[in-house]
């Protein structure tokens, strides 16, 4: 089958750009599940991180190439998405440290809208089709062996996830498809998840306080924050970790944790497990490893931005490009993520036009 464009994989991204690609040129998604956009389903316990308020690219993301951010998000950002979503009759409100969530609670509703408008918009949508390689035709044609047969693409968008949540679908496509490319990427890996220490508090599981955490990379500060923290049978969880791995490579052995407890905002348990008196309230906390892909929300770095133009398209391959969780910008819990996909998206398909 021949396209003008081809989006391999529908999650938030990828699925968000098809609503606004010229409607008069042919254009499909490949998915490889049989499910529709499952991981913004997922997203903040089924009721949707849809963006945030509190919004600063250079403070809320980590990456290597960050300086083209504010203009891409001027372009579309966390106002903008709640704009779109009234506009369509889909309510938002603004809950803690400026998350903005569905009103209805129910991640489903934007889902299905998201899927109405594309199929709106002309686009056809293949589930189960594992796409197995991806060639360039000697006349600069996209070429794409999937499980259901050949298609060919003038222009070809990547909007797959990463690598978290397998058990969904999840895997190192995309960055498998950058090297064969020739594309940089930084190896990316697990973030935003929960992280296991050398001493458990199984008696401690399922207490949630407000602590300020400190991490150390090399006797460094690379990161502070206080937030929620959450004890679990294997360490730690809650917003104030998943941020904090973000700042953490695959090399555990060179970080240190330290929580500094707020009395005031912990429990007596809590106080009595680590022996905490109003003039002594630090503990260092040692980190033996982050928690599986199975549990973390995205994976942190991948396809280097200095790779793409101010559209995502690829400086060395002519209509490729490269959006979503698959970049080298990552942002922190609470909405940052699934904006950097709604933005990609969007910045991506308005500047797309026919090919020749």
């Amino acid at each position: 089958m021949v396209y003008d464009i081809i989006i391999i994989w529908w999650g938030a991204s990828g699925l968000f750009c098809s609503l606004f690609l010229p409607k008069e040129l042919k254009k499909c998604i490949i998915e490889k599940t049989d499910r529709l956009g499952f991981k913004v389903l997922l997203s903040g316990w089924e009721r949707c991180n849809v963006s945030n308020i509190n919004f600063d690219p250079q403070f809320h993301y980590i990456g290597q190439f960050l300086k083209s951010l504010p203009s891409l998000f001027h372009a579309f950002g966390p106002e903008d998405m709640m704009n779109y979503l009234h506009n369509h009759g889909i309510e938002t409100k603004v809950e803690d440290n400026g998350r903005v969530i569905l009103k209805s609670w129910k991640a489903k509703e934007l889902v299905d809208f998201l899927i109405h408008e594309s199929q709106h918009n002309d686009t056809d949508h293949f589930l189960s089709h594992d796409v197995h390689t991806i060639s360039i035709s000697t006349s600069g044609d996209f070429v794409l062996t999937t499980s259901a047969g050949v298609y060919t693409s003038k222009q070809l968008i990547i909007a797959t996830w990463g690598m978290s949540y397998p058990q969904i679908g999840a895997s190192p496509f995309a960055y498998e498809i950058a090297e064969q490319l020739w594309l940089s990427l930084v190896t990316p890996h697990t973030a935003l998840c929960g992280i296991e220490t050398r001493s458990w508090f199984p008696l401690l599981s399922w207490n949630t306080i407000q602590a300020t955490i400190i991490l150390y990379a090399h006797n460094k500060i690379v990161y502070t924050k206080k937030w929620s923290l959450l004890f679990t049978h294997r360490g730690l969880s809650g917003p104030v970790i998943f941020d904090a791995t973000l700042f953490i490579d695959h090399d555990i052995s060179h970080y240190m944790l330290q929580c500094d407890f707020d009395l005031d905002a912990t429990s007596k348990k809590v106080i009595q497990a680590f022996s905490l008196v109003p003039w002594d309230t630090v503990r260092d906390i040692p980190i033996t490893s982050l928690r599986p892909l199975t549990e973390a929300k995205v994976t942190v770095w991948g396809v280097l931005l200095k790779n793409l133009d101010h559209h995502f398209q690829s400086k060395n391959i002519p209509w490729l490009y490269i959006i979503g969780e698959a970049l080298d910008v990552t942002g922190k819990t609470w909405g940052y993520n699934l904006q950097r996909a709604w933005t990609s998206a969007y910045v991506c398909a308005k500047n797309i036009g026919m090919r020749d």
